[in-house]
């Protein structure tokens, strides 16, 4: 009954464009690939906080870059992304190599994705507006790439470890649970250990002090890349199940944008894509004034920020439960929409309550 429902997959071969079929029962992962194909997305979540909450206030507040300027630098990093997770997508699907078309993308991010994190939070001291934007913007640009080098590839994975709807939910709910996690540890460690750490007599809040983020990074860094080679690794003894690449082909710079474009054009394709980048472009600008709105809206400490980064594993744990659960029950469109339109409406609450005077301001007492 494996076999019947793992079903045969049908693969064209590169060489000489014969065609051979090949049953491949796969329905569950082993736990150590389930494990760590999960734990790579960790990177994810570290480098989203770290853009999320702090790159903002950092650069306007502790580097003293004009907040104009930092928000452009951000937002012309998120538009150019947009583009080239297409690209890279695309890249990946095509690529033929000893160990298939995936992990060659994952294991080349490592490095360089540790290495912008650490150095986006060491700028040099000193240096002009325009230096500072161009730094910010071009080290910006390409932490999300070399990040996108390994996310997009090991999104793709989760198809192609298992055919198993269920085993599939199954693997994306650890890696969210893993991104969100492990994120949050980060937020937490800095605001309950890094920030009062540096706290000194001309410094008074540890949240401002530039040598803070350098330890910041560091450990950051270290993270991301960890978590990505763990991920790599983790799924290579899996290469020789994967599905190949389609049959090669002769391959133009207009033909790989045509090709991209059909699939834009596909209007289920760009229905999902167009809400998931609203979704998206909400979370990050609600990541973004998070410090701002938690500081200086809500009054709160540095310590309790901490406490507010370590609930959001809370909802890590409800969200890895719930996602299989709402899968099998009631379908993955309708808990999806029920899910996600109780997420969006659930977000602002606490600012609507307070301005309209049900909860108090920190100031209130």
């Amino acid at each position: 009954m494996d076999q019947i429902r793992a079903g045969t997959i049908a693969e064209t071969m590169p060489n000489g464009g014969a065609v051979t079929k090949e049953s491949v029962p796969r329905t569950r992962v082993p736990a150590l690939v389930r494990f760590g194909y999960g734990f790579g997305t960790a990177a994810t979540g570290v480098r989203n906080n770290g853009l999320n909450w702090f790159l903002l206030l950092f650069y306007s507040q502790v580097v003293g870059l004009d907040a104009r300027l930092v928000g452009l630098a951000i937002t012309i990093s998120l538009v150019i992304d947009a583009f080239t997770d297409t690209g890279i997508g695309y890249w990946s699907d095509n690529l033929r190599s000893r160990w298939g078309r995936r992990h060659p993308l994952m294991y080349f991010a490592v490095l360089p994705t540790g290495l912008c994190f650490m150095l986006l939070w060491m700028p040099p001291d000193g240096w002009s507006q325009t230096a500072l934007f161009w730094y910010l913007l071009l080290l910006t640009l390409t932490l999300r790439f070399t990040s996108s080098l390994f996310e997009v590839p090991n999104d793709a994975l989760a198809a192609e470890l298992t055919e198993d709807y269920v085993e599939r939910s199954s693997l994306i709910s650890l890696q969210k649970f893993f991104a969100w996690a492990v994120g949050a540890i980060m937020p937490a460690v800095a605001f309950g250990l890094i920030f009062p750490a540096f706290v000194t007599a001309d410094i008074p809040d540890g949240r401002y002090n530039r040598d803070a983020y350098a330890i910041y990074g560091i450990i950051g860094s270290t993270l991301i890349a960890l978590a990505m080679l763990t991920g790599a690794m983790a799924t290579h003894n899996q290469i020789k199940n994967l599905k190949l690449p389609p049959p090669q082909r002769q391959m133009t710079l207009r033909r790989v944008f045509t090709e991209i474009f059909e699939t834009l054009n596909d209007r289920a394709f760009f229905a999902l894509f167009t809400v998931s980048a609203l979704g998206l472009l909400a979370t990050g600008v609600s990541s973004a004034l998070a410090f701002y709105l938690n500081g200086f809206f809500w009054g709160f400490s540095s310590e309790q920020q901490s406490l507010l980064a370590l609930s959001v594993m809370i909802s890590a744990v409800l969200g890895g439960l719930l996602a299989p659960l709402a899968s099998r029950t009631i379908g993955k469109r309708r808990g999806a929409m029920i899910i996600g339109l109780l997420a969006y409406l659930g977000a602002p609450m606490p600012i609507v309550l307070r301005l309209t005077g049900v909860l108090p301001s920190g100031s209130d007492g």
